[in-house]
């Protein structure tokens, strides 16, 4: 991963079980799997389906999780605000938005430019790239999804 700090991760499925483990000792996934449990418990208590995520800070080591993957951080090292766009970001909705704006953009430029376009007429030439950017706009303004971090 490209994330400042990082030393592993461990990925758990809903039942708390490991997926995936990297880099991580054994001590490190029965923590984070008590926790699952301990705020998944405490959030039902509060009235919520279940916890969306935590962070624990130590001096030398932090441990983020959300979505089912806990990221282990050295702290000083860590730049918070990049770890937390790798949580909160939908990847593939704003990669697919780029690509739709990039499409809308040569849309744009074949309407204005070229001849390519020339059987519509003038004005419905123009309304394929214009719905591709809206869409484009939309799916890159939706990318960020409703786990929005709050710690």
């Amino acid at each position: 991963m490209k994330i400042k700090g990082y030393l592993g991760h461990i990925k758990v499925n809903d039942k708390g079980e490991v997926i995936e483990k990297v880099s991580v000792d054994e001590k490190l996934a029965d923590i984070l799997k008590y926790n699952i449990e301990k705020g998944n418990q405490e959030a039902k208590e509060l009235g919520f389906s279940k916890m969306n995520g935590f962070a624990m800070m130590g001096s030398k080591k932090s441990l983020a999780f959300m979505k089912g993957e806990a990221i282990l951080v050295e702290t000083s090292k860590a730049d918070w605000q990049e770890l937390f766009v790798h949580y909160v970001y939908l990847k593939g909705w704003l990669a697919l938005g780029i690509v739709l704006l990039i499409l809308s953009i040569a849309l744009y430029y074949m309407a204005l430019a070229t001849a390519y376009l020339d059987y519509f007429a003038p004005l419905p030439r123009l309304y394929v790239p214009t719905l591709i950017l809206i869409i484009s706009l939309i799916m890159i303004l939706s990318s960020k999804t409703r786990f929005a971090y709050r710690l």
